[in-house]
């Protein structure tokens, strides 16, 4: 399981600056969350950038070192904690990226080889590691080459919840024209049970920015929770936000669907 963070703001800011105090959180939280670091971002040209290492965040000199001098007007950032059997390389750390967009997860998808189904034919070679996450960014891409972000969204989860199974969905994505920020988790998950807010996504807005955050960090107040189901985009133009659902009651729907199977 692992940690998000991630934000949009009016103008190009210092990371450490905007998100002081959550940011020493972040990277105290990587104490436990230690299987790896990575940040997405677009520069002051526009282009997405990328640093990723599979190390602890709180122990790198990379990652202070870049998190010191990035200033940008878009960001989402991960801090990793390995799902058992998925080895700690580059390759499995987040966030992935394909063309303009990343995204980074929180949570388990599987079986990996049903996922791969609804990724299309011509993005299976951007396969190159072990995770669940990256599969599931595949096929997300693979529905947004059809539809708009949000109704790819609808898909895609509709998918995932019909055909696979998962402890959470939550994820970021960043593309060059919003953020999109995705709640979706099983409440009866065994994290769920033992810590009953750690797949909660809050955010917070501000007049210059709006951040997305995972609990766990130092958010003091201010903040608005996402429900399981919902997912908050943020344009980047304006920092104008809306709140999608974009399960629908999905997954209570399948498991009702499912109990009643059982008892036939």
């Amino acid at each position: 399981m692992c940690r998000l963070l991630g934000f949009v703001s009016r103008k190009p800011v210092a990371f450490t600056h905007l998100l002081e105090g959550i940011y020493e959180s972040f990277v105290k939280i990587s104490r436990l969350h230690g299987d790896g670091w990575g940040l997405a971002w677009y520069d002051q040209n526009g282009h997405l950038q990328l640093a990723k290492a599979p190390e602890a965040a709180h122990a790198s000199e990379e990652f202070a070192h870049i998190v010191e001098h990035i200033r940008t007007d878009m960001l989402i950032s991960h801090v990793r904690w390995a799902t058992p059997g998925f080895s700690l390389c580059q390759e499995n750390t987040h966030p992935f990226i394909y063309n303009q967009m990343a995204f980074a997860h929180n949570g388990a998808v599987a079986p990996n080889q049903k996922l791969e189904e609804f990724i299309a034919p011509h993005l299976q070679s951007e396969i190159v590691g072990m995770t669940d996450s990256e599969r599931y960014f595949l096929a997300l891409l693979s529905e947004i080459e059809k539809v708009p972000p949000i109704e790819a969204f609808h898909t895609h989860l509709r998918t995932m919840h019909e055909h696979l199974q998962s402890s959470s969905l939550n994820c970021l994505l960043l593309t060059p024209e919003a953020l999109y920020a995705v709640c979706d988790f099983d409440a009866d998950a065994l994290l769920a049970q033992e810590e009953p807010d750690y797949f909660h996504i809050q955010y917070q807005v501000r007049p210059d920015a709006v951040i997305v955050a995972s609990t766990g960090l130092n958010q003091g107040s201010g903040w608005e929770i996402l429900q399981s189901g919902q997912m908050l985009v943020v344009e980047r133009d304006t920092l104008e936000i809306t709140i999608v659902d974009v399960a629908h009651n999905m997954r209570n729907l399948i498991q009702e669907q499912y109990k009643s199977i059982l008892q036939r």
